[in-house]
């Protein structure tokens, strides 16, 4: 009888031991669902973007709009979902991905080595090159004579190889543009498509005509997401 009893308690030990860990089991999923962006429910399309690259993606009258919009309105049409967008730094894109926070990145993202042993990439949807920004009355007129001027730039792609110059990151395009227009930069680097329509409200500025490099767009997902 007493062995009996013995056993009986083991059995109930190991039996609470097991509900304990499904309990906490139970409750961690439950949190991770409720604090996760993404729905589980696959009738919901996450987009990861960063709104400051006209005219791929930019806010008008509040609303996040342009092509990579359009694009990824497209693709969550044809999944049969409906697109969300979650607007972020561009910085955070790629690890958005990893968390889970989003589905997709599409920001007029260049496809490089180093990103793609972070993300899977999707085929290219647009060809951009990098181009030359500077002052009108500039005397700089291609990249060789960027050597030792301070460059302001959204995105670093190029500006590092320029010997000797100081390259100065900013947030946005206007902000490069702004420090351009008060001379805190000598030349601003960006891709073709955003130069062009945010220097066209700067009187002052100008595009030089040769291209300094050209790369893919595509859209960012998470490794292994096929």
């Amino acid at each position: 009888m007493k062995q009996q009893n013995v056993l009986i308690k083991k059995i109930s030990s190991i039996f609470l031991v097991i509900l304990y860990f499904l309990l906490i089991g139970w409750m961690f999923k439950d949190i991770m669902s409720r604090e996760t962006v993404v729905s589980k429910n696959t009738n919901i399309l996450v987009m990861g973007t960063n709104a400051t690259f006209k005219p791929f993606e930019y806010k008008d009258n509040g609303k996040v709009v342009g092509f990579d919009v359009d694009l990824a309105e497209e693709i969550a049409k044809s999944l049969g979902a409906e697109l969300k967008i979650e607007d972020m730094s561009f910085d955070g894109l790629l690890p958005a991905l990893e968390s889970g926070q989003i589905d997709m990145a599409v920001a007029g993202m260049s496809v490089t080595e180093d990103r793609s042993k972070n993300a899977l990439f999707s085929d290219s949807y647009y060809v951009a090159s990098q181009q030359i920004i500077v002052k009108n009355e500039s005397p700089i007129r291609n990249k060789y004579e960027l050597v030792g001027k301070s460059i302001g730039v959204q995105l670093d792609q190029m500006a590092q190889k320029i010997n000797n110059s100081r390259v100065v990151q900013f947030p946005t395009v206007p902000n490069v543009l702004q420090e351009l227009t008060s001379g805190r930069v000598d030349a601003a680097i960006l891709d073709n498509a955003p130069a062009a329509q945010y220097v066209s409200s700067y009187s002052s500025l100008k595009i030089l005509e040769t291209p300094l490099s050209r790369e893919s767009y595509a859209i960012a997902m998470k490794k292994g997401n096929q």
